[in-house]
């Protein structure tokens, strides 16, 4: 009884392929054929706790997670950052972004919109403690875990 919300537009990109990646074919066409798909925009809110970030680049419509009633006090990176790496040089990119111009851009936008503030930042690939806050650190960031 799962709620898979999906941007449509992501969607529509991944099935557009000449060939369907294999991530989609088995972990989301099941999904989709089952009925079980929530297709959503840009800007979706889940409810009053939960609301979507477009943050482009690594896919064409990704999404950050922001948590919190009234506010956002955790958001949820997904795959904007993967390494702690990209915190202090935000213009790399891994080879898997699709746009790797447009990440660096949103992966930047996104560090210096919650630098020096109270949203706690959960990532999903550094090692642990992966939650915490984001800090300046000359031209780029620092990430002081919690």
């Amino acid at each position: 009884k799962a709620r898979y919300v999906f941007a449509k537009a992501e969607l529509d990109y991944w099935t557009a392929q000449p060939v369907t990646p294999p991530w989609i074919v088995d972990s989301v066409l099941p999904i989709v054929a089952a009925g079980r798909e929530e297709l959503v925009g840009a800007g979706h809110v889940l409810n009053e706790f939960v609301r979507l970030e477009p943050t482009p680049g690594h896919t064409p419509h990704h999404f950050a997670v922001q948590v919190g009633r009234g506010q956002t006090d955790a958001v949820l990176t997904g795959d904007l950052i993967h390494s702690p790496l990209q915190l202090r040089h935000p213009e790399l990119s891994m080879r898997a972004d699709t746009d790797p111009a447009q990440a660096a851009v949103t992966r930047r936008k996104f560090l210096e919109c919650y630098c020096d503030t109270r949203t706690l930042v959960c990532t999903a690939h550094f090692p642990l403690p992966s939650t915490g806050h984001l800090t300046r650190h000359g031209a780029g960031f620092d990430f002081k875990a919690t």
